[in-house]
């Protein structure tokens, strides 16, 4: 078994060779919290075990943070439920978050789509980030949960803030996240007493009214699962389409194909959630009891890393896998996790990519870096380009609407 240094320079300049190497080693390697599970059976076995839960609080309490605004709002968070608690909450939370929902919401996502690359057509050099990533993400999902687009700039900055909360630094950024939080709910109450007045057709409205049998979702509950959408919706996609592009420069050919073959879509929306996910280390997860996994013991109370994009790129599940594929026969990859703590958006953001890509594809032709990009740190909650430039070409965009 090898050691995974999650802050050192081998993990933070090249991640998925450092993960490599280490998979190649043994099925698990360990870090300063606990063993990183890197293999995919494994991996999946872990993201399925009730005896299992995640970390929670208890993720703050290890970077020294025992109390406080932050510990009671990741407390709140559905992802950190359990049991009976979980279970109401996420059987309420689905009946106003419905796959209907989700695809009534398509002309919206294709409205935003087509708005963002009209702008970029007319140009030939762009930060693919701020240009398409960002802005993308962020109008489909205001507009989807019912956010006012004219306190986007405001909400964005409270949400990007109050998302660090999921990383590893967050001693570093606490005051900023803690302020970001106070003026996010304050919004939030606001908002929601706006929606109980006067409904509209949003997730916003339908999650106020959600019930199950004469059970409303509390106030507190309310607020979490919006600060929970808000601050993890935005930045995955976001950063998901950021691995996309980097990942079609690096395999032009599959850009090429895309163009041409854009029934491939849904295809190549799975392929690059697999070969380049924005969640890259996953959620840990603690054992409520004494854990045995394949001879590895994992006392009550000890963390667990499963690396989803480790398990992604297990050459004994995948063929190639450090190649983009969009042919790819489907194997279900765990971006999105497992068990009770499936992603509640991953149809949303199915939709977005699904959508997003073949038209990006159409009317962004021959793109190739004209610079470096920056880069989240690895060890961050969500992990993808913070600027992109791209060069490219664009057809006539009356050929390609």
């Amino acid at each position: 078994m090898g050691d995974l240094d999650l802050s050192g320079p081998a993990f933070h300049t090249d991640p998925y060779g450092e993960l490599a190497r280490l998979r190649g080693q043994d099925w698990y390697a360990g870090t300063a919290i606990g063993p990183a599970v890197l293999r995919y059976r494994e991996v999946q076995a872990l993201l399925s075990m009730r005896e299992l839960r995640t970390p929670g609080a208890d993720f703050l309490a290890a970077q020294g943070i025992a109390d406080g605004p932050l510990v009671e709002v990741m407390r709140g968070f559905l992802l950190n439920a359990d049991g009976a608690a979980h279970a109401r909450v996420r059987r309420i939370v689905n009946r106003a978050f419905t796959t209907r929902r989700v695809n009534d919401f398509r002309a919206s996502v294709v409205a935003v789509a087509d708005d963002l690359l009209d702008a970029m057509a007319a140009r030939r050099e762009c930060d693919f980030v701020a240009a398409f990533a960002e802005p993308f993400a962020l109008r489909v999902l205001y507009r989807f949960v019912g956010i006012p687009e004219d306190r986007a700039a405001q909400l964005q900055r409270w949400t990007s803030d109050v998302g660090l909360i999921f990383g590893f630094s967050v001693v570093e950024h606490r005051a900023r996240i803690e302020s970001a939080l106070r003026d996010l709910q304050l919004f939030l109450d606001e908002l929601l007493a706006e929606r109980r007045a006067a409904p509209r057709e949003d997730l916003l409205s339908a999650l106020v009214a959600a019930r199950d049998e004469d059970d409303l979702l509390t106030d507190a509950e309310l607020r979490a699962m919006v600060v929970t959408l808000m601050s993890a919706g935005q930045g995955t996609v976001q950063h998901q389409l950021g691995n996309a592009m980097a990942a079609f420069l690096r395999h032009p050919d599959q850009w090429r194909l895309l163009a041409t073959r854009p029934q491939l879509a849904a295809i190549a929306a799975e392929e690059v959630v697999r070969h380049s996910p924005s969640a890259l280390l996953g959620v840990p997860r603690v054992a409520k009891v004494d854990v045995a996994l394949n001879g590895l013991e994992l006392p009550a109370g000890s963390c667990v890393l499963p690396v989803t994009g480790s398990a992604n790129r297990d050459a004994t599940v995948f063929d190639r896998p450090d190649v983009l594929d969009i042919t790819r026969p489907r194997t279900a990859h765990l971006t999105f996790g497992g068990g009770i703590h499936f992603c509640l958006g991953a149809a949303l953001a199915r939709l977005e990519l699904t959508e997003a890509l073949p038209r990006l594809a159409a009317r962004i032709r021959e793109p190739h870096a004209a610079g470096p990009g920056t880069w989240l740190p690895p060890t961050e909650a969500v992990y993808g380009p913070l600027t992109l430039p791209i060069r490219y070409t664009s057809p006539d965009p009356g050929k390609t609407r």
